[in-house]
């Protein structure tokens, strides 16, 4: 039948909207995950500024830049060239000139327990002069300090205010940080001391929670699977975890004997992470396949990372500046995969795209302050360390959708083998047949040739008897794997009349079968032993014989057993026999391999020199169709 011109054109049209509206929802989720991240971070940053301003009125602050470095408190008291900050917070950025802050405590109660914050947990050098009714007095912090600077255990550096501190005279600090001169300056009270502290508490114990739980995650998913994108994601979510609990200043609280080491080294802490960052989006993106000019790039990185740690950690650490750039390469090419992938439509994961927008939000939040154009503050830090759990999360959640497909995809392949190995044996059992075309029809017209002269009814019922069995044996319209037990029997019982009627007197043949027996084997698996056992164990001995076939239900399968009171054999003949051949026609090697491939069951010879033999099978009831 054609097909009309106006029904191709419609199916193309259905075609063309079915792939449209794909296109259109998958739109949709990129927009819906874009708007929700900006809203999440409009809010963030709603509350970020509110807390700056909070101070605002309270402190005032004025920096210098001491281009010289050789300015001492007394030189910096009378200077003139004080620059007016916005409020109580610097966002400098990096420096490369030492920088004096000049601060004033505009409303201050002195009846209370007091505390001087400065929001940056890795300052490598500051010192804070507090005045006095006397003189001032000099505070020291920052990782340079070794654990013996005068600040108290506290998520970012925070100093007990003395009660002598005049309140009516200048703060002046100098700091030093690679990360840049970005603070917030806040005075706390002892209430609102202890409460920050509890926030920051449980706000580290619920992100770090978060990310111990993943790692767990994906290395017991990595080990149960065997699945080592899994066990690199270990590696990423570990390092993560590490540099976040240094950059939100989490190991100060904890008390941790090294934590001023953790923060000297935290750039060194930063590559790391980078290199765990490139080897799982290696594996996660398959860039070896899908982006192998990106997978170049990465691979170089990979082997670039470690040699900057090492020059980092021992020859100078101003050459972690080394590591920086090329992790700002990393998500360049980060975001060059994500771009490819989505126009490709190769990249169509909701949780990838999630993660990669999570990341791109925090590095443009990190650079931001690393730059100067926003102050650090404690809320920040600890929504980068939130981006980042949340994005490992979105990764994780892409795994499982990974495994997930490549379950779908074992499962389909699954399918189609036991499909290919049904039609497998399809083709075995037609190329059986046609092997016992010329075999048995052969013999039984020599049998039929013989009698048909001396008793035409004889033959007659041999006829008879032929027919029915080719039609059962090569009904070639039966597809069937399996025939029930009484229709492979009726195979039996047509050859045995025709054996009988050839050799009359010679053969007797005896059925032992359980009633009401419901079994099904494959086609051809009994006669073909029958007929062995009458040619090679009863036909060979002068007198009569028996054949027996016993079929009995047990607990564990189906007994199917031929036994006859043959000529029996050697030991060394019974091994022969189920060593496969060309040209043996269905012998029993040939009924055991297709035993085996069936069942995983075997045929069991058993047979003793003039006794006779017996060929034995069970079919499990757990494999019946």
């Amino acid at each position: 039948m054609v097909k009309l011109p106006h029904e191709s054109t419609a199916f193309e049209f259905t075609e063309e909207l079915f792939m449209r509206s794909e296109s259109n929802r998958f739109f949709m989720k990129i927009v819906t995950i874009f708007l929700v991240i900006s809203l999440c971070t409009a809010f963030v940053f709603v509350i970020y500024f509110q807390d700056l301003n909070q101070s605002k009125g309270t402190i005032s602050m004025e920096i210098l830049r001491d281009k010289s470095g050789n300015m001492t408190l007394s030189d910096v008291k009378v200077s003139e060239h004080f620059e007016a900050l916005p409020s109580n917070y610097s966002k400098v950025g990096y420096s490369p000139v030492q920088l004096w802050f000049k601060i004033k405590i505009n409303r201050y109660n002195g009846d209370e327990v007091n505390y001087l914050t400065i929001n940056n947990p890795l300052f490598e050098d500051v010192t804070i002069y507090l005045p006095t009714s006397n003189d001032y007095i000099p505070k020291h912090f920052g990782y340079a300090y070794k654990g013996n600077s005068d600040e108290i255990n506290y998520v970012y550096p925070a100093i007990k205010i003395p009660s002598n501190f005049d309140h009516n005279q200048y703060i002046y600090m100098t700091s030093k940080s690679l990360y840049g001169q970005n603070f917030v300056v806040g005075i706390l009270n002892e209430d609102l001391f202890r409460k920050n502290s509890m926030i920051n508490v449980w706000a580290a114990g619920i992100l770090v929670g978060f990310a111990v739980a993943l790692f767990f995650y994906n290395l017991f998913m990595g080990v149960a699977i065997r699945n080592k994108t899994f066990i690199k994601s270990c590696f990423y979510v570990f390092t993560t975890l590490l540099w976040n609990a240094v950059m939100t200043g989490l190991v100060n609280i904890t008390g941790f004997k090294y934590a001023y080491w953790l923060a000297e080294y935290s750039t060194g802490i930063g590559i790391f992470m980078s290199l765990a960052i490139a080897i799982f989006m290696r594996a996660i993106f398959q860039t070896k396949t899908e982006f192998p000019k990106i997978d170049f790039c990465l691979k170089l990185l990979i082997g670039f990372y470690p040699i900057t740690l090492l020059l980092f950690l021992f020859v100078n650490k101003e050459l972690g500046a080394f590591g920086a750039g090329a992790s700002t390469l990393m998500y360049v090419l980060y975001f060059i995969i994500m771009f490819k992938g989505i126009r490709s439509k190769t990249i169509r994961s909701p949780h990838l795209i999630t993660a990669w927008l999570l990341c791109l939000v925090s590095v443009l939040i990190f650079y931001m302050m690393v730059l100067g154009a926003l102050p650090q503050s404690y809320i920040m830090n600890y929504y980068l360390f939130f981006l980042s759990c949340v994005s490992a999360i979105a990764f994780a959640l892409s795994l499982a959708e990974i495994i997930n497909a490549l379950n779908e995809e074992k499962h389909r392949n699954h399918v189609l083998y036991i499909n290919s190995e049904i039609q497998s044996k399809q083709f075995e059992l037609a190329f059986i047949r046609a092997q016992m075309d010329p075999h048995f029809i052969h013999n039984t017209l020599n049998v039929i040739e013989g009698v048909i002269a001396e008793n035409q009814e004889k033959a007659g019922n041999l006829v008879n008897d032929l027919s029915h069995y080719l039609r059962n044996i090569f009904d070639y319209s039966n597809s069937e794997r399996y025939i029930s037990i009484d229709e492979e029997l009726d195979a039996v019982k047509f050859y045995v009349r025709i054996e009988q009627a050839r050799f009359p007197n010679k053969v007797m043949v005896n059925y032992e079968i359980d009633p009401n027996i419901q079994l099904k084997v494959p086609r051809m698996v009994i006669q073909p032993l029958v007929e062995n056992a009458i040619k090679h164990g009863i036909r060979k001995r002068k007198i009569a014989g028996t054949v027996t076939i016993k079929i009995k239900k047990l607990e564990e399968g189906y007994f199917i057993a031929v036994e006859d009171d043959g000529v029996g054999m050697e030991e060394a003949d019974k091994d022969k026999l189920l060593e496969y051949s060309v040209g043996k026609g269905i012998g029993l090697a040939s009924i055991n391999a297709r035993l085996v491939a069936e069942y995983g069951t075997q045929l069991q010879i058993v047979s003793e020199k003039g006794k006779g033999t017996a060929v034995r099978f069970i079919i499990p009831i757990k494999e019946q169709p």
